[in-house]
């Protein structure tokens, strides 16, 4: 996102909504967890419990016209954050404003201007930070994004620049189209490109499409992506989510993302490495939940492998 774009935004979030704060309501929601996670890596064990919290806020300015931000703080027990995404950064706890900007509304179409977490595909094979917090290096980009429908067509689209700690803030672009033939089958192709200035290695243009089915209790979705590498360009997850009752819901993926077939090692799943993904989410009620994870893995080109199980307990409010 241009630097003067990005200044007159933050100038319109913090200028309007000094006054016009007062005279709308703000709506508020967010979440808070805590977790406990517990990673084998080739037999070196590591146990740590992660809180965190998020504050959303939003209040409209104008017609149609809204301005968003999130507040969001995170702590581990055993381990650091932020900087690389496996938590082995410098702190072990961080607070800070992560999204902000504006948000409007009309004709059907959404567009989100302003710091954001996106994510890029069906299932985010392509890049997903929607499940990271933080302001600096954790996938956040600042830019534009455009969701609406045309016709029988659904688009999302997206044009920013990462928020990283360093100069070197790759530039992302993205659409994605989409479509239902009936009301339980989605189908959906996406077109994007990463452009770096320092790290040239790292530019690449990558296509994906994806599916998903939903019959009876169970919903099955797949994704496929490639990139214009000439080597490791490939990935693909499918999985199944089957919902047992209104409270209980078992899932479980199979992946494989080559080193060269994700923007920027962002996808959902884990770049350079295969395998497979189990959960079990349980709702005790509309607000409190708990969310069972075990991850099994390896490397595709040294074959290290690495297990995580997690039970994390969440509320939303």
């Amino acid at each position: 996102m241009n630097k003067k774009l990005l200044a007159a935004t933050v100038a319109a979030v913090i200028t309007l909504t000094t006054g016009v704060a007062m005279a709308n309501p703000v709506e508020l929601d967010g979440s808070t967890s805590l977790r406990y996670r517990s990673d084998n890596t080739n037999g070196n064990k590591n146990n740590t419990s992660i809180f965190r919290f998020t504050l959303n806020a939003k209040t409209e300015i104008a017609t149609n016209l809204s301005v968003y931000a999130r507040f969001s703080a995170e702590g581990l027990s055993n381990g650091r954050i932020p900087a690389a995404r496996d938590y082995s950064g410098t702190n072990n706890s961080r607070a800070d404003l992560d999204n902000y900007g504006l948000l409007y509304s009309n004709a059907g179409f959404t567009y989100k201007i302003g710091q954001q977490s996106p994510v890029i595909g069906g299932l985010g094979l392509l890049y997903d930070a929607s499940g990271y917090l933080g302001d600096k290096d954790m996938g956040v980009v600042r830019g534009v994004n455009i969701k609406g429908k045309s016709g029988v067509t659904s688009l999302d689209f997206l044009a920013a620049q990462e928020n990283n700690a360093g100069d070197d803030d790759g530039k992302i672009y993205a659409i994605r189209a989409s479509y239902n033939p009936s009301k339980a089958l989605t189908l959906g192709a996406t077109l994007a490109q990463y452009k770096k200035q320092i790290a040239v290695g790292n530019n690449g243009n990558f296509w994906a499409t994806d599916v998903s089915y939903a019959a009876g209790k169970a919903t099955y979705s797949a994704e496929y992506a490639k990139s214009n590498f000439s080597t490791d360009n490939q990935a693909y997850a499918l999985g199944v989510s089957y919902a047992a009752d209104a409270k209980n819901t078992l899932w479980v993926y199979n992946y494989k993302v080559e080193q060269h077939a994700d923007i920027n090692a962002m996808t959902t799943f884990d770049s350079g490495d295969k395998g497979f993904y189990y959960g079990v989410d349980h709702k005790f009620n509309k607000d409190t939940a708990l969310h069972l994870f075990y991850r099994d893995k390896s490397n595709i080109k040294s074959g290290s492998n690495n297990t995580s199980f997690r039970a994390t307990v969440s509320y939303n409010f």
